[in-house]
């Protein structure tokens, strides 16, 4: 392999808040949430749990993992596509570990204060973790000649407000996803290590470690707020949050997928094999999944929105858009209905 060259600082356009990063509903967001809420909820019936989880988090397996010192420049050229393809990973994938690190360091601070000391320190340790995933990642940035002012960024961006059970849902299920596209890319690499081209590659192991834990952590919170998971409202809960994250991810990795090419992976095989492993892991937290086992129907739909969301893109005319956004909506519905499958006893 051979040493990348020099390329030029990046100089953002006027307006725009990042390189790569676009304004559109792929772009990762920051967020906030009832923290007067979440600072109400009880351990107390999940405490064994609770206090092995922040007792893992306390010995902070990965602390001599993430060598500051490691050398994280791209080891091969890459063409001028494949390139933007590489940036634009590490930009979305910088912010987005930036903007957990937000909410759980304000959840951690106003915990700490309103006197949740055992939950405060939760959050604080998982700040730690996507505190040290965002500098990594903002290191290889900076490898690449791309400098990413991320406490400007996050006072540029709007803020969302999302209620608590949302964040737990999401947040859940953001971290477990994160589990599997890590660990997939890291064995795919080990089986094919000439597509390995970054030593960023390297610390993906015990990257997806801190995201399993963290997703744990959620589970856990889910389950002691028992009314978020139970009846009508757990099982719609499971499906908006199952569905709106899958939506995402497909439309990232299968509409974006030049980065996983670039890794020798085929994306839409990819985005399966991360929606499959994720929907058989919230079996584990979730009151429902969505039965991608006995139909390829929900798959199927995936393909049809990510090409009309393509089309959506390139299509100029004003007649034809309405036409496409409609049947994009269509879809939409029909995938949101696909069928379910009942996980936990708790589930009427």
């Amino acid at each position: 392999m051979t040493t990348a060259t020099a390329t030029q600082p990046v100089e953002l356009p006027a307006g725009q808040s990042a390189p790569h990063l676009r304004e559109d509903l792929l772009t990762p967001r920051f967020y906030t949430t009832e923290i007067d809420k979440a600072a109400r909820t009880s351990v107390e019936e999940n405490r064994p749990v609770f206090e092995a989880m922040l007792a893992e988090m306390e010995a902070d397996y990965n602390r001599n993992h993430f060598d500051r010192k490691a050398p994280l420049d791209r080891l091969r050229d890459l063409s001028a596509d494949e390139r933007v393809a590489w940036e634009s990973y590490l930009v979305r994938s910088c912010v987005s570990e930036f903007s957990g690190f937000l909410l759980f360091k304000e959840l951690s601070r106003r915990l700490l204060k309103g006197g949740r000391a055992e939950l405060g320190r939760v959050f604080q340790l998982m700040a730690r973790d996507e505190a040290r995933h965002a500098g990594f990642l903002n290191r290889a940035l900076v490898a690449e000649e791309i400098t990413l002012d991320l406490p400007k960024l996050s006072t540029k961006r709007p803020v969302t407000w999302f209620p608590l059970s949302w964040v737990i849902y999401s947040v859940y299920l953001s971290e477990k996803i994160g589990y599997w596209r890590y660990i997939l890319i890291d064995r795919h690499l080990k089986a094919n290590p000439d597509n390995s081209f970054a030593p960023l590659f390297d610390f993906f192991e015990p990257w997806c470690q801190d995201e399993n834990r963290h997703g744990d952590i959620f589970s856990v919170l889910l389950k002691c707020w028992p009314g978020m998971s139970q009846g009508f409202r757990g099982k719609l809960l499971s499906r908006f949050f199952l569905w709106s994250v899958f939506l995402t991810h497909s439309l990232t990795v299968c509409e974006r997928g030049e980065f996983y090419k670039l890794l020798g992976m085929e994306p839409s095989l990819f985005d399966e094999e991360v929606m499959r492993k994720t929907n058989d892991t919230s079996r584990r937290a979730f009151p429902w999944v969505f039965d991608l086992d006995s139909s390829r129907r929900y798959l199927e739909l995936r393909d049809q929105l990510v090409d009309t969301f393509r089309e959506m893109k390139e299509e100029d005319g004003f007649f034809a858009k309405i036409g496409l956004t409609s049947r994009f909506a269509l879809l939409l519905m029909r995938q949101f209905s696909q069928p379910m499958v009942p996980c936990l006893e708790q589930v009427d």
